[in-house]
């Protein structure tokens, strides 16, 4: 039986506002042999679920303290556009978060040391902005997790994929230089993720995917969505995680839930979907 731990991160800041809602529903709705790998930032929230393992990052992530000090003064790693990119993207180089690599760095080295800490087969993300609404087992997590396939994720077509679920199979030769490639970008950053065309999570995760995907050529992948979103739009909640799980990306903190009508392109038919 393959066994599945989960991986997270999340700031005081945004603790009340969806932090504990994340760790409350996790803990109501996820299968109860499943463990949590909580990476929090100035705060330590209290559990009694013993399957929520919070780690404070600055007692535990040396690496991404150490990214964050050698990069702090730089533009370019703060979510200003180097002057050689913006001549030649003059549509988006106003978006900042493409270029935000401190930013993002929270979640990529939460990765990295849950991958070392954690003793099961799957290491998923899943951002601490997501809301499991209804009981998921781990028969039905299984699903996102095929056996053979070395990674799971949310891909949208050309874009780049959604980043708020994606599963590694830690024991695959795959999973395991997908791992060590992912984290080479970011400590060898001036080699690395800025000489990239962007450097936030989504965009370097792609990068590195399908590099290891071209160096073990028909080891198998799975993609959860299938590509139903081709851009913009939503396919975590149009794909079968929308069965147990929310996203609120954006503003869809504001109201606490993804907006039916517009996000929505599949027929949903959970209680929490009416």
């Amino acid at each position: 039986m393959q066994t599945i731990s989960f991986v997270s991160t999340f700031h005081k800041p945004v603790l009340d506002l969806y932090g504990r809602r994340f760790m409350d529903s996790f803990s109501k709705n996820v299968d109860k042999d499943i463990k949590l790998y909580l990476y929090t930032e100035h705060c330590e929230p209290k559990t009694d679920d013993e399957r929520i393992i919070v780690l404070e990052q600055s007692k535990h992530l040396p690496k991404l303290i150490d990214f964050k000090h050698r990069w702090k003064d730089e533009p370019k790693a703060n979510g200003v556009c180097p002057p050689e990119i913006k001549k030649r993207r003059p549509k988006d180089w106003h978006k900042g978060f493409k270029w935000d690599a401190i930013r993002f760095s929270n979640k990529v080295y939460a990765v990295f040391d849950a991958a070392e800490r954690c003793d099961t087969d799957w290491l998923i993300w899943l951002d601490a902005d997501t809301y499991c609404h209804s009981p998921v087992t781990y028969d039905q997590l299984r699903q996102f997790t095929p056996s053979r396939a070395w990674m799971s994720y949310l891909g949208r077509g050309k874009k780049w994929p959604e980043c708020g679920f994606y599963g590694i199979n830690l024991k695959t030769k795959p999973g395991k230089w997908f791992l060590k490639k992912f984290e080479t970008v970011y400590e060898e950053a001036e080699s690395g993720i800025f000489k990239m065309d962007e450097w936030h999570d989504s965009f370097v995760f792609e990068e590195v995917r399908k590099k290891v995907q071209g160096k073990f050529d028909g080891f198998p992948y799975y993609n959860i969505s299938g590509d139903l979103i081709n851009g913009e739009g939503h396919p975590f909640i149009n794909s079968d995680l929308g069965k147990y799980f929310d996203h609120l990306k954006g503003d869809r903190k504001d109201v606490g839930k993804s907006n039916k009508p517009k996000d929505l392109i599949v027929n949903r038919t959970e209680g929490y979907w009416q």
